[in-house]
C-alpha cells in the first residue's frame, strides 16, 4: 500500500465552528491550504423591505465540515488557529462525524452545495401569520408559495373575507 493511500485512509470529517458569518471565508482559507471543505446552504425565502426574497444562507449557521486527519498534530494546529475558526467539535479530542452524515446531505444540495428550501405550503392548506400587525390570525392559503416567495392567504376578519399577500417566511401551517 503507497503512503498516500494510508494517509487517505486516515481522513476523517470533523465539524469546524466558524466565528459568526465567516463560514466562507474560513472556507476559502481551508480550501487554499488543500483541505477538502464541505460547506453547505440553503435557499431561503425571508422578509425584508415588505415583500418576500430569496437569499442564500448557511444551513449550520457558524460550522462546516472538513475532512481532515487530525493524528498530525501540524494539522490540528493548523485548523484550530486558522483565522475565523473558534473550534473543532468534540472538546480536547475532537470527534469525527460519520461520512454517511455528510453523504445525505450531498444528495440534497447541488453543485454549488445549496439545498432548495422545500415548499411546504399547498393550496387550502390552514396556516397562522407568525409576525407583523396579523399574527396569529388564521387562515386558508389561496394561492401557494411563488417564485418571489409570497403566498396569497384567506382571512376571515370580522366576518368578512379578506385576501393578505404575504411573505412565505411569514406564515406557519396549522394542523
Amino acid at each position: 500500500m503507497s503512503p498516500f493511500t494510508v494517509h487517505r485512509s486516515r481522513l476523517l470529517w470533523y465539524v469546524v465552528q466558524t466565528k459568526p458569518q465567516e463560514e466562507g471565508l474560513v472556507k476559502q482559507r481551508l480550501e487554499k491550504a488543500n483541505f477538502e471543505v464541505f460547506y453547505p446552504r440553503i435557499k431561503a425565502a425571508v422578509r425584508g423591505a415588505g415583500k418576500g426574497a430569496m437569499r442564500i444562507k448557511s444551513l449550520f449557521p457558524a460550522y462546516l465540515f472538513a475532512r481532515l486527519d487530525l493524528n498530525d498534530a501540524n494539522i490540528l494546529h493548523m485548523i484550530k488557529y486558522t483565522r475565523g475558526v473558534r473550534k473543532i467539535l468534540g472538546g480536547e479530542q475532537p470527534v469525527a462525524i460519520p461520512p454517511a452524515v455528510i453523504e445525505m446531505i450531498r444528495t440534497r444540495v447541488d453543485d454549488g452545495d445549496v439545498l432548495m428550501q422545500q415548499i411546504v405550503f399547498q393550496k387550502g392548506d390552514r396556516v397562522r401569520i407568525k409576525s407583523g400587525w396579523m399574527e396569529d390570525l388564521v387562515g386558508i392559503l389561496e394561492k401557494p408559495v411563488s417564485s418571489a416567495g409570497r403566498v396569497k392567504v384567506l382571512l376571515s376578519i370580522v366576518g368578512k373575507c379578506v385576501r393578505a399577500e404575504l411573505s412565505s417566511a411569514d406564515i406557519e401551517r396549522v394542523e
